[in-house]
């Protein structure tokens, strides 16, 4: 896919030497000189910069050449090389710095402002799509353009004057000038130099194809290159678009716009993340001591895309069918309905598509019958599913969950409960109905459907109610948590909550102060989580919360945390409500030879925390 000059590695390696802001190696020695190091603070001042990025993953890779997996965030890299090692060449790093001279004329301080901000809107966009780790793809951005820097180090006033024959708009026509003057331009250097660093190949040929993504649809095992191409085009984009004089704002919108379409994310979500970045962007310019001046807030935002017409509401009824393996719904189930003046069809399957509501009746060992009835429909654009009978075991609950069931309820379904599920079809309806007319939109932009499935992915993967993450995602994401802790050795723990006397509340106050606490919960849950935790709703009022890098003391405290939080009176004062929670977490410990395991073993605590009376965290301690 990527051909090489091998010359320039040569030609780097004698003369390139790669300039870092004022503030970080103080900032990072300061914090080396602490009796107790922060290694989350030591790792957020380090990865601010792009050349110490780059050192620090190429003294780590050169450290495990025996390992078959390279290191790529900065967090790995300085467990792999330790606090001291590190401090050694920091130390080493300020000394060449400071006899190492600027290049007069370039703008350094725009350089790691839009290196920065592309890193952190990358990394944020990638913890939202869920397809990529985060922290890697924040340091691929944050040395995507690392060959900029080194040509203006190997041919500072050529290179310079190169640049002011560029019209300022002209990012490609850069790209073409370099290529001719050079024989390569920034982004094949860059490429370059992060495959030297060692980063993986799936990498490097993103950074190479960052600047034309599409070239790399044409290669049949380009999906995740081709990914991690579109963020990055879109994390410089998003940079550009954000510095407060920038004569490529037009044309930085016009690029985030087009990406924004190919990797299927909205204008809302887009324009939140932005928003996040900008307020937290004054503790990253305080760090660098020298950075280009941003945007107080997103601006002239209409020039991203159309503004978002949504379309009018479908006041009609709900399209409700039933399926049940005699053909019949229980007697209790058909009064509930009829209470509320409605009669639903007899399901045939083929037409899922235009239903709002399905109810699945179940019968013991009729698991088989309704899997073989529920593998077809599409779990965003299909119905919302409601299963009513005998009571499930663990097995059957889990498996039917995974086919795409949304709720059960036992046999006698009363009319209270049935409005709530209708209220969440209702809902659902409602999604279907916007992500259908973005569908339809994103497909007379790009003439393709298939721009648009990763944001139906996300609608599969979100609960409806509280926006957090639903069980389908958290059974994806624990698994995929539990491969990277066994590859690496490192720490992982998981919560599972269980609100306490929740059913009560429904029934003494009704299902909308029901979902007024649960809204309130997952908010508090969200704003409890650290940055790598991953809180997800999994029932009706159990919720999981997967908590990579964390030991069983870590993970004991913050369950604790959460457990006094929620049951602070002052949060529930207005709802009259009475709400606790009880935790059960647990640690991934040596025993333990899968998710499985450590997802029991959290139950197991759960149970504990239930039997001791409720409104208390338990911690899973092997016997």
């Amino acid at each position: 896919m990527i051909t090489r000059n091998i010359d320039w590695l040569s030609q780097y390696r004698q003369g390139g030497k790669l300039p870092s802001p004022k503030g970080v190696y103080l900032e990072a020695l300061r914090l080396l000189e602490q009796e107790e190091v922060d290694n989350r603070e030591l790792v957020r001042v380090l990865q601010s910069d792009p050349a110490t990025n780059a050192r620090l993953l190429q003294l780590a890779n050169v450290s495990i050449r025996t390992r078959s997996r390279p290191v790529v965030a900065v967090a790995d890299a300085i467990l792999v090389l330790g606090q001291a090692q590190i401090k050694r060449l920091i130390l080493a790093l300020a000394l060449i710095q400071s006899a190492t001279p600027r290049v007069s004329g370039f703008d350094y301080a725009r350089f790691w402002t839009v290196s920065l901000l592309s890193a952190l809107a990358v990394q944020a966009l990638s913890e939202q799509l869920g397809q990529v780790n985060a922290d890697e793809v924040f340091v691929v951005a944050l040395l995507a353009n690392v060959g900029e820097l080194a040509l203006v180090s190997l041919f500072s006033e050529s290179y310079m004057e190169l640049r002011g024959r560029v019209p300022p708009p002209e990012g490609n026509a850069l790209l073409q000038m370099e290529r001719q003057q050079y024989g390569i331009d920034h982004d094949e250097l860059s490429s370059l130099l992060v495959e030297e660093w060692g980063l993986p190949m799936v990498f490097v040929e993103a950074i190479f194809h960052q600047a034309q993504p599409e070239e790399l649809s044409s290669f049949p095992d380009a999906g995740r290159s081709l990914l991690l191409a579109r963020l990055l085009r879109f994390g410089v984009g998003m940079a550009e678009f954000c510095l407060r004089d920038n004569a490529r704002r037009s044309a930085s919108a016009v690029q985030m716009a087009e990406e924004m379409i190919k990797l299927g994310l909205d204008t809302a979500s887009v324009r939140e993340q932005v928003s996040r970045i900008l307020l937290a962007w004054p503790q990253w310019q305080g760090l660098l001591q020298e950075a280009a001046p941003v945007l107080a807030e997103p601006l002239d935002w209409e020039l991203l895309m159309d503004r978002e017409r949504t379309p009018a509401s479908d006041s009609s009824p709900l399209r409700i069918a039933y399926l049940a393996m005699d053909g019949t719904m229980s007697e209790e189930c058909t009064e509930s309905f009829s209470r509320l003046g409605l009669s639903p069809l007899k399901a045939d399957v083929s037409d899922s598509a235009t239903l709002d509501l399905l109810v699945v009746a179940y019968q013991q060992n009729e698991g088989e019958w309704i899997a073989t009835h529920l593998r077809g429909l599409d779990p965003v654009l299909g119905p919302y599913i409601l299963l009513v009978g005998d009571k499930l075991d663990g097995q059957s609950e889990s498996e039917l969950f995974r086919l795409g069931i949304d709720a059960y309820e036992p046999q006698s379904l009363c009319s209270e409960n049935l409005r709530k599920h209708l209220q969440l079809a209702q809902r659902r309806r409602e999604a279907r109905q916007k992500y259908l007319h973005r569908q339809e939109r994103m497909r007379k932009f790009t003439g393709s459907l298939a721009d648009v499935n990763r944001d139906l992915r996300q609608a599969a993967l979100t609960d409806p109610l509280t926006h957090l993450r639903n069980r389908r995602y958290a059974d994806e994401r624990l698994a995929q948590e539990w491969s990277i802790a066994e590859r690496h050795d490192k720490n992982l723990a998981l919560m599972l909550l269980d609100l306490d006397n929740f059913k009560l509340i429904n029934d003494t106050q009704g299902h909308d102060v029901g979902d007024e606490v649960l809204q309130r919960v997952s908010s508090i849950l969200d704003a409890f989580a650290r940055h790598q935790d991953i809180p997800c709703r999994v029932g009706g009022d159990e919720f999981l919360i997967i908590c990579p890098d964390t030991d069983a003391q870590g993970v004991q405290v913050l369950a604790r945390r959460i457990c006094a939080q929620l049951a602070t009176a002052d949060a529930w004062t207005d709802l009259q409500a009475d709400v606790s929670v009880s935790i059960g977490a647990a640690s991934r410990d040596t025993q333990m030879r899968s998710a499985k395991d450590l997802l029991q073993a959290a139950d197991h605590a759960l149970f504990e925390a239930k039997r001791l009376g409720r409104n208390q965290a338990v911690l899973f301690v092997r016997s």
